[in-house]
């Protein structure tokens, strides 16, 4: 049985270093000494969870790819390499806008794995509210002083 708390506990405590790095620049620390801006850190770990979040999407089609509304394997490839080459090649507000669509794009995806049963309410509960504060926070990066 999976443990709802745990993985919200989880969940929510991911969205801490997007809150650090979108509040630290407005109370006079947009670097981090040794590290790089705010901007840069939110990016390099927003590519970090995009993947992580790809990465169940994966496995999901590995185990249900007979049940599956959408091609998570096409799906999930696609959005991490996006937000990579994003990082990589533009500048780091562009990556944090391309970014956050790929939040809103996992979080679509979910949605539409939830109206096949194959998520529960809870679970889409969670990933919508953490979803909602990494976009508040990238939005906030983005526009940091």
């Amino acid at each position: 049985m999976i443990d709802s708390k745990q993985y919200a506990v989880l969940a929510y405590a991911g969205t801490l270093p997007f809150i650090a790095c979108a509040i630290l620049p407005w109370i006079g620390m947009p670097v981090v000494a040794g590290i790089g801006s705010c901007a840069y850190i939110a990016a390099a770990y927003g590519v970090a969870i995009v993947s992580f979040m790809a990465g169940i999407h994966w496995g999901t089609f590995l185990y249900q790819a007979d049940s599956l509304p959408v091609n998570l394997l096409l799906t999930s490839n696609a959005i991490t390499v996006a937000v990579w080459l994003a990082f990589i090649l533009t500048p780091v507000a562009v990556s944090i806008a391309v970014i956050a669509a790929a939040f809103v794009l996992l979080l679509a995806v979910d949605f539409r794995l939830a109206r096949a049963g194959l998520l529960t309410p809870d679970y889409l509960r969670t990933r919508r509210n953490v979803t909602l504060i990494v976009l508040a926070m990238l939005m906030l990066t983005i526009g940091s002083p």
